[in-house]
């Protein structure tokens, strides 16, 4: 299962951290992690053109950090489009991704 984990402080998203792997297919054939994935990497390349003095991004073999170090009002649309896309997924396959919401 894929999880993320989204840390809020005062309304704003602070942290996204993303892990696991979805199980939803053999490699190569998984539709959920490859959705999961094209969004992760879109948000990540308009992240690091766009605000990349206002985040620290982390990309490992099974986790990805994305942490605010300094907030922005567009900073924080990309990040709530993100996230409103994250959660377009997991209602449509919640077995495989879980996203948790730390306020």
């Amino acid at each position: 299962m894929v999880q993320a984990k989204v840390t809020f402080r005062e309304q704003t998203i602070q942290l996204i951290e993303i892990t696991g792997h979805a199980e939803a297919g053999e490699f190569g054939n998984d539709l959920v992690c490859a959705g999961i994935t094209a969004i992760v990497s879109g948000a990540l390349n308009g992240l690091d053109l766009l605000h990349h003095s206002k985040v620290k991004l982390t990309v490992l073999e099974n986790q990805i950090i994305i942490k605010v170090i300094k907030q922005d009002s567009d900073l924080q649309k990309l990040l709530q489009f993100l996230l409103i896309q994250l959660q377009t997924i997991n209602v449509q396959y919640p077995k495989n991704f879980a996203i948790e919401e730390v306020l």
